[in-house]
């Protein structure tokens, strides 16, 4: 026998083996969605309710909360879309879990957060985003209130592609984009 055939020989015996060892060695399940920055964290909380009363009446649910090494917890927000990116309404939802998880439970949250987006085709990327602080959650909510109340009127959304797909657009006055 040749040495190229044994090469061959030796590697149609070794690559079953590899893949298993590979596939077992993956991680999967939530390890498998992990922000790499999280890898020594804890993961604390999952798909948790939160309620508050003070300073804002507020209910939220946390997609996954981890512990760092240091005891600061972090929030993570998965999402499935098309676009790989966080949105303004992504830091606003974390926001308020941030506030919502520190008045109830005591402990300290991070000031940023990862927003970790599946796209249809796989791929999976963890964005950070810096957290609203509180001034800044109970100005919206503010805001939110006097508009339904009818003492503000809303402001256009910034891009016309972000009315397009806006669930209230038959309720707007704003001219349709040509």
């Amino acid at each position: 026998m040749n040495w190229s055939a044994a090469y061959v020989l030796a590697g149609l015996v070794l690559a079953p083996w590899l893949v298993r060892l590979w596939i077992r060695r993956r991680p999967s399940g939530e390890r498998a969605s992990r922000p790499r920055e999280l890898a020594n964290a804890e993961l604390v909380y999952m798909e948790t309710l939160f309620r508050i009363r003070e300073p804002i009446r507020l209910v939220a649910k946390v997609d996954r909360v981890y512990r760092l090494p240091g005891g600061s917890l972090v929030l993570v927000e998965l999402k499935t879309r098309w676009r790989d990116r966080a949105y303004p309404s992504d830091v606003i939802q974390l926001s308020a879990q941030k506030l919502a998880i520190e008045r109830q439970t005591g402990q300290t949250v991070e000031p940023y957060a990862l927003v970790s987006v599946l796209r249809p085709d796989g791929r999976l990327r963890s964005h950070r985003v810096r957290l609203l602080g509180l001034d800044e959650v109970l100005n919206l909510k503010r805001r939110h209130k006097a508009i339904l109340d009818g003492h503000l009127r809303p402001s256009y959304a910034l891009s016309e592609a972000s009315c397009r797909q806006c669930a209230l657009r038959h309720r707007c006055d704003r001219p349709a984009p040509h």
